[in-house]
């Protein structure tokens, strides 16, 4: 292929990546890496394409070998961080993340993302590291603060996360990042309607499947208890009916049955102390058993 057939092909990728024409970046990019497959942009944007069009097993694979041929792109490290994210390659992500950071001179932009991805993916602590250094280099940052609600709410700290959760829905109300740890928070407090609420808003943001799938389960599952025990219907609410008043008569003879074997009374009172101890007990467990 002439050379500005090869530049001609280079122009369409980058104009269909562009119109979001991922199909086209890709059919492209195929024939590119065909004819110089060790050209890293080529890779980059093929990669590019297919994790916007969820093929993450090939997406991963395309960022990993464009940040190997060109491991000082930053374009190339964010793009391995966010495949990697994707692909739950979580180790390789953070990797590439804090590379992209580094060789960016600690972009804002980037120190915001790998809060976000360290409160959702790692330890709750050096989440919060992460999340507060966003925010210093970033202060209005809705989703750097959504990264440090999360983070503390992991950490247990419920009114500090509360407060920076509440900080960050006031910078943007409709911050997808802040949307589903709030929603998380009071799912988890059993605040469901609010969370669930707050589910339908998240319905088109994509990474908030589990998420929804999750809360919106397990307020389906409190409900149903709800009513059951309101209808007298869960196990752990059982009616009084004839049954049970016979199981208790019988427990009362058992127990007077075993004091007579035990003590032999002899007397008329000895015998009706043996009758009234059952009997004061069974009524006392009865008021008392669930």
């Amino acid at each position: 292929m002439e050379p500005y057939e090869i530049s001609n092909l280079i122009e369409e990728a980058i104009s269909a990546l562009e119109r979001k024409d991922y199909a086209r970046v890709i059919a492209v990019t195929d024939q590119l890496i065909a004819i110089q497959p060790e050209d890293p942009s080529v890779r980059l944007m093929r990669a590019e394409a297919l994790l916007q069009s969820d093929s993450r097993e090939e997406a991963y694979d395309e960022a990993r070998l464009a940040a190997e041929l060109a491991p000082d792109s930053v374009r190339a490290q964010t793009l391995l961080g966010l495949a990697g994210w994707r692909y739950n390659r979580f180790g390789t992500a953070q990797q590439a993340m804090q590379r992209a950071i580094v060789l960016s001179g600690r972009s804002p932009r980037l120190l915001i993302d790998y809060a976000w991805f360290m409160a959702s993916e790692r330890g709750p602590r050096p989440a919060e590291e992460a999340a507060k250094e966003a925010i210093d280099a970033s202060p209005e940052s809705s989703t750097a603060w959504a990264a440090l609600g999360l983070a503390q709410f992991r950490l247990h700290r419920l009114r500090d996360a509360e407060k920076s959760l509440q900080r960050a829905l006031r910078l943007d109300p409709n911050d997808r990042y802040a949307q589903a740890a709030m929603a998380e928070m009071l799912h988890d407090r059993r605040h469901d309607r609010q969370a669930l609420a707050l589910t339908r808003l998240l319905e088109d943001a994509p990474g908030n499947e589990a998420l929804i799938r999750s809360i919106r389960a397990e307020a389906k599952q409190r409900q149903l208890a709800g009513k059951l025990v309101e209808r007298a219907a869960w196990p752990g609410a059982p009616r009084a009916g004839f049954g049970s008043i016979w199981s208790w008569i019988v427990l009362w003879a058992v127990l007077t049955a075993g004091l007579v074997l035990l003590f032999q009374p002899r007397s008329i009172a000895a015998i009706s102390m043996c009758a009234a101890a059952p009997t004061v007990a069974v009524w006392l467990w009865r008021k008392v058993a669930p």
